[in-house]
């Protein structure tokens, strides 16, 4: 019988249930398609191809992730169920009345869970195996692979975890169940709804004064940020303004009802129209109860839009003009100093060795060069005596963004390189050829953080003071990558006739050397390079880059940066309109009493029901609106300080981000909604 009332309480409650069922499905389908990632099949083609630390890293990554994710899943499951619970508190006290006893009336509730759970299993599980699908075609593309030979991929390793993680919630929620019925008393079931019938009100005036204070701190949060930037996320002063921005947004939420009453109340001919007073103290009463939870969801939407909006353009900036920044199959790179450090101080000691003999001593000691190395380039880097970056900046007149500055670039001198050795570079980077007067030098650069500056010194006809006379600047700028690296890394460096560079060698050794190669058509240096010139034990070398290794690397970022900021944004949003959802849906629980009074004071069903529809929008949109603000601010800080000089475009991720809450969250909004108005028609009915 227990079981057959359980059922029928499932049909009859099938609305109730919407939103704990969908959010069950979709924390079930996530948690499914992003554990399942590093069984997909591209991963293992991906694997097979010799790139095993990022298949590695990946999966524990999102393992790792997963576990802080079970645990806010299973937080927003218990969360969601107690709507259920205290909705159905006064059927559980007539099913005591009945003559039930409470250990029967938990087997119900246990019975409801179960089916409850195995649905959203069973139809998460189904919907996570087909998003998994479409994140192999995604992980494809990011690593630029075809999937000619495309083979379905079920992981019985995320489907195990899937199933352990959300049975152990299940039993969980049950458990609470349980205890919630055993310990509740009948008066107290029975007189449930009577409980809930308090309206808070607070003065308008003290809320009017806090409203202020709150926008004014929220005003100096954004200036500190907009001063100070976000790119050292630790320093003093980005703490204080983010500590700012959050009691800021605490006693904005806090005296927003109040503040609206005493504006409103004073607008007579905006105030008494339709069920608007009704409307406003019904949105004042939610707020003043909910507030603390209205505050925790709007910081977390904040972290959800900022960490979706700014990852994707992460993305760009960590693995953009990976192609540019790398035109050689390798590079060796070679300094004229060590540095070494004590007690926490750099200390620099010049190489004893003629580092312009690099190639020579590669081709002599590196074992089986000619086999590897098809063609090499050097290229010598030598510093000018008689001007430094700031005051080539300062006769220009522009300087570098905050973010992108220092005081030990400024005081470095203006490297120069000769004109033979570029050409050669460039031909092994398969360019043309420059060419050059006798009077003139050519500004090289290829960051978009320096190139105002580099247009600057052409524009301005800068002279550049070097050993044989002053030069003038070629009338261009040229894009050159002077060697391999994870981005495009010249900025500012000039190329001279050779005899500047003679004459420079004269006095004093190369600031560093970079020696490019390109490998022998066919032979397996990719493998063997790196390995043979450590062995070599250049003297002064930094390091070694392969491209194929700098692609590699990026693949890697690109697929981990992706995945994590779509999970977190993903799990975020969730958890978050969830819990507006389920505390509006108890809200309005409450106050089914009210709805029927109007009701029966001439009131139709369609003006109260678009007053329920004015509350579910202004109780989602309030908090969202302020997260959005938050997130302009800090995504246009970002932006300044380090996208834009970095020559990134955030609006595609950004552009991204907003489909993703508007189909998540406005989802979540319209359920409630459609909930809510079934809820009220059948109170007033």
């Amino acid at each position: 019988m227990l079981f057959k009332l359980a059922v029928r309480n499932m049909r009859r409650s099938i609305r109730d249930y919407a939103i704990y069922f969908v959010t069950l499905l979709i924390a079930v389908t996530i948690f499914y398609a992003f554990n399942s990632i590093s069984d997909q099949q591209v991963m293992h083609d991906i694997a097979a191809s010799g790139e095993t630390n990022i298949i590695e890293f990946t999966g524990y990554m999102m393992n790792t992730l997963s576990v802080v994710i079970a645990f806010v899943l299973g937080f927003l499951v218990i969360y969601a169920n107690q709507l259920l619970i205290n909705r159905r508190k006064r059927e559980f006290g007539l099913y005591l009345v009945l003559g039930m006893k409470p250990g029967q009336v938990s087997r119900i509730l246990l019975y409801e869970t179960v089916f409850v759970g195995l649905g959203s299993l069973v139809l998460g599980l189904a919907l996570g195996i087909l998003v998994s699908q479409l994140l192999s075609f995604a992980t494809a593309a990011l690593f630029g692979m075809a999937m000619p030979n495309y083979q379905f991929s079920f992981s019985p390793g995320a489907c195990i975890a899937t199933l352990a993680c959300f049975a152990a919630i299940y039993v969980v929620v049950a458990i609470f169940n349980i205890i919630t019925v055993r310990r509740c008393k009948l008066i107290d079931l029975m007189g449930a709804k009577a409980k809930r019938q308090k309206i808070i009100v607070r003065n308008p005036w003290v809320c009017l004064a806090l409203f202020v204070v709150s926008i004014v701190l929220i005003a100096i949060a954004y200036w500190q940020l907009d001063v100070n930037g976000m790119v050292l996320m630790f320093d003093a002063e980005f703490q204080r303004a983010t500590v700012f921005m959050l009691v800021g947004t605490l006693l904005f939420f806090f005296s927003l009802s109040g503040f609206v009453i005493a504006v409103l109340t004073r607008l007579r001919t905006v105030y008494l129209k339709r069920l608007r007073p009704f409307t406003t103290r019904q949105v004042a009463s939610k707020f003043n109860t909910s507030f603390v939870s209205i505050w925790v969801v709007c910081v977390l939407l904040f972290l959800a839009i900022t960490t979706f909006a700014t990852g994707l353009g992460f993305i760009d900036l960590f693995t953009g003009d990976l192609d540019e920044a790398n035109p050689y199959d390798a590079s060796i790179t070679v300094y004229s100093e060590k540095t070494s450090y004590e007690n926490g101080k750099a200390i620099k000691t010049p190489v004893d060795a003629d580092i312009t003999q690099t190639s020579a001593y590669l081709r002599e000691h590196v074992d089986g060069w000619n086999d590897l190395v098809g063609e090499s380039a050097q290229i010598d880097l030598f510093a000018l005596p008689d001007m430094t970056y700031g005051e080539l900046m300062d006769a220009v007149n522009m300087h570098l963004s905050d973010a992108m500055a220092s005081e030990n670039l400024e005081a470095s001198k203006v490297g120069v390189i000769g004109l033979t050795q570029l050409n050669e570079a460039l031909a092994l980077a398969g360019k043309q050829p420059v060419m050059l007067a006798s009077d003139e030098y050519l500004v090289t650069n290829n960051m978009t953080a320096s190139q105002g500056i580099a247009n600057a010194v052409v524009e301005k006809h800068l002279a550049l003071p070097t050993p044989i006379g002053d030069l003038v600047p070629a009338s261009r700028v040229e894009q050159v990558q002077l060697a391999d690296f994870s981005m495009l890394s010249n900025g500012l460096n000039m190329v001279v006739p050779d005899e500047v560079i003679t004459a420079l060698a004269q006095q004093e050794q190369p600031v560093g050397v970079y020696v490019n190669v390109n490998y022998v058509p066919g032979s397996d240096a990719g493998s063997l390079f790196e390995g043979k010139v450590h062995d070599a034990k250049v003297p002064g070398m930094a390091n070694v880059i392969e491209r194929s290794a700098m692609m590699t690397q990026a693949n890697g970022m690109r697929v981990m940066i992706t995945y994590l900021a779509v999970y977190i944004g993903l799990v975020l949003l969730v958890a978050t309109a969830a819990v507006l959802a389920i505390q509006l849906l108890s809200l309005t629980i409450d106050s089914l009493g009210r709805y029927r009074l109007l009701s029966k004071l001439g009131c139709d069903t369609r003006m109260l029901t678009r007053s329920l529809f004015e509350q579910v929008l202004i109780y989602f949109v309030a908090p969202l609106g302020l997260a959005v603000c938050h997130s302009a601010c800090a995504i246009a800080v970002m932006s300044e300080s380090l996208f834009s000089a970095l020559g990134v475009d955030p609006l595609p991720s950004i552009a991204m981000a907003a489909c993703l809450v508007v189909a998540i969250y406005g989802g979540y909004m319209l359920i409630t909604y459609l909930t809510s108005r079934s809820t009220v028609k059948q109170a007033i009915s």
